[in-house]
């Protein structure tokens, strides 16, 4: 059972299509599994249209139109379903619509019980979306973030200071949140992570670690 959903502003933003790149697909990973979420987000892109029929017509610059059928182009060209073949690591788990139709770059072992993956064409430089995999009963060094995190479980749980999280629950983060989340001990867990900026351990060996990563998560 769902118990962690995304706020109405953050459904709303979704909607409107305000969210990063990286954001949305985190957003629409949840969106996948849960009815709720999905009817919210439903109404606010019909009273978007509602809107949008109410506004007074206005007179286009030359150009607008071959520039926004361009546009709609482009939009269609990144958002064709594709399947590209999940890595064999992958395929013991159920991945929602939306992430298998990105590309996921090679796993870096962080400890032998925790790994992080990139998610690629999902955030560009300035925003980092990836998977992170942590063994049953491990937890991530403990640790805070300098902007905001969504995080998207696709399989086990993981407890911190706000709750336990399971699959198919959201979580967000900020600055105001530090945290060590922690695997549970029935099974392994694995998440989507689409953060403005990367983690910021307190511990000098988990800093060591993260800088040895080369791309810091």
């Amino acid at each position: 059972m769902i118990r962690h959903h995304p706020t109405a502003e953050i459904l709303l933003d979704h909607a409107r299509g305000g969210l990063h790149t990286g954001e949305s697909l985190v957003v629409a990973c949840h969106l996948g599994v849960c009815d709720i979420c999905r009817s919210e987000v439903s109404l606010c892109e019909g009273v978007g249209g509602v809107l949008l029929e109410r506004l007074d017509p206005v007179i286009l610059s030359d150009g607008a139109r071959m520039a926004m059928l361009a546009r709609l182009d482009e939009e269609r060209s990144e958002n064709t379903p594709r399947r590209p073949e999940l890595p064999a690591h992958m395929n013991r788990y159920s991945v929602p619509d939306a992430l298998r139709r990105r590309h996921f770059s090679f796993r870096r072992w962080a400890t032998p019980g925790i790994w992080f993956a990139p998610v690629k064409s999902a955030g560009g430089k300035t925003r980092r979306t990836y998977l992170v995999f942590a063994q049953r009963g491990t937890a991530l060094p403990h640790h805070w973030h300098a902007g905001r995190e969504f995080t998207f479980v696709l399989h086990g749980s993981f407890s911190d200071g706000s709750g336990t999280f399971k699959a198919g629950d959201f979580a967000e983060t900020d600055r105001h949140v530090e945290h060590a989340p922690a695997v549970s001990r029935e099974t392994d867990c694995l998440c989507l992570i689409s953060s403005a900026s990367p983690m910021l351990p307190s511990g000098w060996m988990a800093r060591s670690i993260q800088r040895l990563l080369g791309t810091p998560y």
